[in-house]
């Protein structure tokens, strides 16, 4: 009886034995059947490729390209001292530090683990070339000549250590450090205009050009990337090429390009509206009305105010406008990240007129009136706007029409575009619509700095402007422009109305984060793919 017992057992732990090994064996198949079909899918799905387009093909070389696509581009084949972020925060690139020794001078400290994609070292020497070959070769040919005009000496310490000397201050000159850097070894002992190389130059990016046609030029991944954080996961691009951008519209709507950058506002009248999404970005394209605040009238901040929280940015911009614009409160308003929510100051018209009786205006007959000087004095002002540009003179029109319903008459003198520079130039005007193309550092001396366009001073906002421009530590950077803010609203020498955009169009099978900005368009590159 003991040993049927024991013999009972036995079998019975035998077949648990058995059971256990054929689940563990069924479920190591199954987990390794999955692991085929996922690999199979990974390797089906992602595409090791993208797809970009040029019209209007010139030159891939960007000291002397004048083709907005190349420009875009060059930023994934070459690399600059210093970089912006998607917030147009700057950013060490080639350089890994930079010194202010003075108003003066910069010492720049550059990284030494970085090598063109030629395997060649890259070295203080290539810094020297680029900037000789612009400054002395190129001049105004190439686009960043102005990037470094005021450059008046360079020099060689070592091999990772360059100074910069520039003939006057220029605040956050640091910014004006985004050009490419271009390699002295690739173009040694030749003319780099004349050289039948420059179109094929090296450069230290993420990607190199394996090969140039008549109809495509290829790019490929640069395995020896020194960042090794954002080595592409694509190993091809593909930049097509075509004589006019309405090529590079059908072969977009067609599926043979992943990605684009137009500037259009009616894109989907020729791609159509299925199969891409739009991703819109600000544009560094600015329009604002300034007032002369030597005026009588608008030496009058209360009446600046007033004024400025009156016009409907909102309403101006659906009517006038459309698609394309964007309302705008101030020049930085291109996705830095030292704009302030501060700024975002809605139309308020009890506001206005609030500001307005408290400063002993007096609104009678609907218009308003101030006794100045012993003499009944009405709130009325021209405006001047270039008679060449359609868009402004048709916000000019809807903002007379604001202002009127304000009890404001307001008359508008369009001059020629020669008079009108005289006029902005002289500061001979009472209000005017101006625009500007705004940098990319944060500077804004332009607006309130000396010899300003609206003829504003104001002392504490001058002690302001050289504190900033003496500092790179953020939060300070952030503290300080909270402040201009607030004197820029409450003094309020001019106000943004605003600003032009462009859009971004991909293809629906593009994958990643896309984040274009006014400095690049291919912000993340790197973790781009297409399925």
């Amino acid at each position: 009886m003991k040993n049927s017992i024991v013999k009972y057992i036995f079998v019975i732990f035998v077949i648990i034995l058995i059971i256990i090994t054929c689940i563990k064996f069924f479920k190591s198949n199954d987990e390794n059947s999955n692991e085929i079909v996922d690999q199979t899918s990974k390797s089906t799905i992602i595409q090791t490729d993208l797809r970009l387009a040029i019209a209007e093909y010139d030159t891939m070389n960007p000291l002397v390209s004048n083709n907005k696509n190349i420009q875009e581009i060059s930023k994934i084949i070459y690399e600059p001292l210093v970089t912006l972020d998607s917030n147009l925060k700057l950013q060490y690139c080639l350089a890994k530090e930079i010194a202010k020794k003075d108003d003066n001078t910069y010492i720049i400290k550059l990284r030494d683990e970085v090598y063109f994609q030629d395997g060649t070292k890259f070295t203080a020497k290539d810094v020297k070339y680029t900037m000789d070959t612009i400054i002395f070769n190129l001049g105004g040919k190439s686009k960043y000549y102005s990037n470094i005009a005021s450059v008046s000496a360079l020099n060689v310490i070592d091999d990772y250590t360059i100074s910069i000397s520039i003939d006057k201050k220029i605040p956050f000159f640091e910014y004006y450090l985004t050009f490419p850097i271009m390699s002295e070894k690739y173009f040694e002992n030749e003319d780099f205009t004349l050289s039948s190389k420059t179109p094929m130059a090296v450069g230290t990016g993420k990607f190199s050009i394996e090969s140039i046609d008549n109809n495509v030029i290829k790019l490929v991944r640069n395995e020896n990337y020194w960042d090794k954080d954002k080595i592409p996961m694509v190993k091809e691009v593909y930049v097509n090429l075509y004589a006019n951008i309405g090529e590079v519209y059908d072969a977009f709507k067609n599926g043979d390009i992943d990605v684009i950058n137009v500037s259009t506002t009616d894109i989907d009248n020729y791609i159509g509206t299925l199969g891409h999404t739009k991703v819109e970005y600000k544009t560094r394209h600015y329009d604002f009305i300034s007032f002369n605040n030597q005026n009588a009238i608008f030496s009058d901040a209360n009446v600046r105010k007033a004024l400025s929280l009156v016009i409907d940015k909102n309403s101006l911009v659906a009517t006038s406008l459309g698609q394309g614009y964007i309302p705008s409160n101030f020049s930085l308003d291109m996705g830095s990240f030292l704009y302030s929510d501060i700024l975002n100051v809605a139309t308020n018209l009890d506001e206005a007129k609030q500001i307005l009786e408290n400063d002993g205006w007096k609104y009678q007959n609907n218009e308003w009136i101030k006794n100045i000087d012993g003499k009944n004095q009405k709130l009325e002002f021209t405006i001047i706007v270039n008679s060449n540009n359609e868009q402004r003179k048709s916000v000019a029109d809807n903002i007379v029409g604001q202002y009127a319903n304000f009890g404001v008459p307001v008359t508008i003198k369009e001059v020629s575009e020669e008079k009108y520079n005289e006029i902005l130039n002289k500061k001979d005007y009472d209000v005017i619509i101006a625009g500007l193309e705004c940098g990319l550092s944060p500077n804004v001396e332009t607006f309130f700095g000396e010899n300003n366009l609206a003829n504003y001073s104001n002392e504490e906002m001058n002690n302001l402007l050289v504190e900033v421009s003496n500092t790179t530590d953020e939060n300070t950077l952030i503290e300080k422009y909270k402040r201009i803010f607030e004197i820029y609203i409450e003094e309020s020498p001019y106000f943004g109305l605003y600003r032009e955009t462009d859009y971004i169009v991909y293809n629906q099978s593009l994958v990643g984060n896309l984040k274009p900005n006014v400095f690049n368009i291919y912000q993340n590159i790197e973790k781009w793919y297409r399925q």
